[in-house]
């Protein structure tokens, strides 16, 4: 693609610019920044509405009592049990653990501060499992 010919497509990275090579008029690559490439904002879109997807099972999850609202802030968060214990200085199978809603609604104070404090909620609003909307969201 030559570098007059950079799509315009505003797509899934919101008016971000990325970067791409392209040919320029000695026929050379170099980096030329652009707006999206079709292929690329398809398959984000497709990616994100998985997660959504995903999200909105995990939300079904948490209502049915199946999970505790933790599974809620992993998932919405794209996280795994082993990340979340990595950023809460855990071990994975004590997450694992806090993922039964007997065991969570039994959390110590300092252990439900940990949790809010990665997923920027209250720790009231876990005990009570309430659902906010993820980080990312937050702007």
């Amino acid at each position: 693609m030559e570098i007059t010919e950079q799509p315009a497509d505003d797509g899934i990275t919101e008016g971000l610019k990325i970067v791409s090579y392209s040919l320029n008029s000695k026929g050379e690559y170099e980096l030329v920044p652009g707006l999206g490439w079709q292929p690329v904002n398809v398959v984000n879109h497709q990616a994100w509405q998985e997660i959504e997807k995903k999200i909105a099972s995990s939300r079904e999850q948490v209502t049915a009592g199946r999970v505790s609202c933790l599974h809620y802030y992993m998932t919405a968060n794209q996280m795994d049990i082993g990340l979340l214990a990595r950023y809460t200085g855990q071990s994975r199978w004590l997450v694992r653990l806090h993922l039964v809603p007997f065991v969570f609604s039994r959390l110590r104070p300092d252990t439900l501060k940990k949790y809010a404090d990665l997923f920027q909620v209250l720790p009231d609003d876990l005990v009570r499992g309430e659902l906010k909307t993820p980080i990312y969201q937050h702007s």
